[in-house]
Formats: C-alpha cells, structure tokens, sequence
C-alpha cells in the first residue's frame, strides 16, 4: 500500500504506512503516483496532477541558478578569458552599478546579479547571460 499525507490542504510527504493526526490524514494512492508524487498535487478532493509542474520547476532551476555564486577575481577572470580587457571591463562597470557593487565590496558574486546586465557587447566581442550562466556552472562543477 502507498500513501500521501495530506495536511492543511497541501501534500506534505508520503509513506507505506497511514498517517493520521488532528491535521493530517492519508490517502491510498498507486505506486505510480507514490513514485513521483512531486509532480502531483491534492485540489481538496483528490490527488492529481498540478497543472504548473514544468513551470514550477523552471522557477525553482532558475532561482537555483541565480544563486550560484562566484569571486569577483573568478568573475573578472572570466570577462578576461572571453576578450575583454581590463580597460573595457572598467569602462562598462561605470554604466552597471549593481555588478560593480559587487565586484568591489562583496566576496561573491551572484549569477542573477551578473546575467541581469548582460549582454556585454564591445567591439567584436559578445557575452551574454547564457555564456555568464555556463561560466557560473563550470565555476561551481556543475559542468
């Protein structure tokens, strides 16, 4: 037998065993759906499927990713390896002052912080957020 634990109205965990207390009670379900119950959710009558799954999981992927952080050496490091120089770095911080801000007074930085201004274009050169995101997944060895 699998089970889900439905407690204020919302899943809140699973188990081979039922569970009931004052807000908690459970509801038998197929071994389906006990295998990948977060795709899943409780509508006040029954389990179903949530509509909003992908979605709710891209947001989560995205705030993950947003959080990855770097230094600000590795950061400036990697503007370097992608060809800008030092002078054009500084140049294009004078016009983004939150990645600026960053750079200069935090231990890190955040991937959020640094896609949010891209794309950098000077010259031939081009980096956007989708080279600033792989960077921070190389960085945190996720890559």
């Amino acid at each position: 037998m699998y089970y889900v634990f439905i407690t204020n109205n919302q899943i809140n965990g699973k188990g081979q065993c039922e569970c009931t207390g004052e807000d908690t009670f459970s509801v038998e379900v197929s071994e389906e759906i006990y295998n990948d119950i977060e795709r899943y959710m409780w509508n006040g009558t029954e389990i179903v499927l949530n509509p909003n799954y992908e979605q709710e999981q891209a947001q989560k992927e995205a705030e993950r990713i947003g959080n990855l952080t770097m230094t600000a050496l590795d950061f400036i490091t990697f503007l370097r390896q992608s060809g800008l120089t030092l002078e054009q770095i500084r140049a294009y911080l004078d016009s983004n002052i939150e990645l600026a801000t960053q750079l200069t007074y935090c231990q890190n930085v955040y991937c959020r912080v640094a896609k949010s201004v891209m794309p950098i274009t000077l010259g031939d050169i081009t980096i956007t957020a989708e080279m600033v995101e792989t960077a921070f997944k190389l960085k945190n060895g996720e890559i």
